[in-house]
């Protein structure tokens, strides 16, 4: 998936969750907001307008991925999304 791939997918997903995270007094509406939570942070960083907090959502994620081994150290999956799963 390229970089471009990935913003759409994320614009998409944000579309689509935006009216499912309105009803937060049901767990599927809070659900919604927490993914959208991300989808926007990720959006954030692409149009470089990410707020601190933003940024360490993402960055905590990309922690994980490398941890786990589908990304390198140094490699972000949101600028080199196509890097995934090309451990060293």
């Amino acid at each position: 998936m390229t970089k471009a791939e990935l913003q759409a997918f994320a614009q998409a997903q944000v579309d689509l969750l935006k009216p499912k995270a309105a009803d937060t007094q049901k767990a599927s509406g809070q659900r919604a907001k927490g993914k959208l939570m991300f989808y926007e942070a990720l959006l954030a960083v692409y149009g470089n307008t990410q707020t601190p907090e933003e940024f360490g959502l993402l960055d905590a994620v990309n922690d994980t991925f490398q941890e786990i081994g589908a990304f390198a150290s140094g490699v972000t999956f949101f600028s080199k999304p196509e890097e995934c799963c090309r451990t060293p």
